[in-house]
């Protein structure tokens, strides 16, 4: 028999007991804080119909999706993060929760994404959301919870916030409400690629204008309520009724 070499697919990796050990001991500590705060945990399956993970368009994620046919010919791929699959989880079974719904999920996600220093295309994602109200004090409950995680863990971390409602306000006063999945993944990675490279996505999707007061957006300045102020405007004033905000909390 031919000797076959051990390897192992370049971004993924082993956990050696020592590591595994630590890794176990931090998704313990973390899990209690959320169920301390009465959120409960759910899992789905690696495995989804493609379509369901890539929506209507794909985009960037068509990319980096790890997608094949399977032994029946449907069309699967693996999950790239676990939000997709949380809200089909949602429209499946929400005769059998009761919401508002407080999930936490921590599981191994896929993404064939180039490889760079501590990322890797197999990882440990860990969400936690609150669906099904629209009450201010879920946001908090959110911001508390992962405060005390981080205290929980030792760790000293500086929480930034953000709001999609108000962003996809900005994006509606722009004209531009349609294509905020792709300018959004292409914000996220800001921290990655530099606003230069940022600049050049938004460009390609909306056009220079739109991708300059994109970036004016997200790089405002000033003490709280200038920066306030300031998104408050270019969002189109403030809304006339916290109901033009999405009726969930999100990590």
């Amino acid at each position: 028999m031919p000797i076959i070499e051990p390897r192992i697919l370049k971004g993924f990796r082993d956990f050696l007991p020592s590591q595994e050990i630590a890794r176990r001991s931090l998704m313990e500590t973390v899990e209690g804080v959320f169920r301390s705060f009465g959120f409960v945990p759910i899992d789905t399956p690696a495995l989804e119909y493609a379509e369901i993970l890539l929506g209507k368009g794909g985009g960037e994620t068509e990319k980096q999706i790890y997608r094949f046919k399977d032994n029946g010919d449907r069309d699967v791929a693996l999950r790239f993060d676990l939000t997709v699959p949380f809200a089909r989880f949602v429209a499946l079974h929400h005769s059998e929760i009761t919401l508002p719904f407080k999930r936490y999920h921590m599981a191994k996600v896929w993404r064939g994404e180039n490889t760079q220093r501590g990322r890797y295309r197999e990882f440990t994602q860990c969400d936690f959301d609150i669906v099904g109200s629209d009450s201010p004090g879920a946001d908090f409950e959110i911001l508390l919870m992962m405060r005390e995680a981080m205290r929980a863990l030792g760790v000293e971390a500086l929480i930034h916030l953000n709001h999609r409602g108000l962003f996809n306000r900005f994006l509606e006063h722009r004209g531009i409400r349609d294509r905020s999945v792709e300018i959004l993944r292409s914000v996220d990675k800001l921290s990655k690629i530099g606003e230069e490279e940022t600049g050049k996505q938004l460009e390609e999707i909306a056009g220079k204008e739109q991708a300059k007061a994109v970036l004016g957006y997200i790089n405002a300045e000033g003490t709280f309520e200038e920066i306030l102020d300031t998104l408050s405007g270019l969002a189109g004033g403030h809304a006339p009724n916290r109901r033009d905000f999405p009726p969930y909390a999100a990590s």
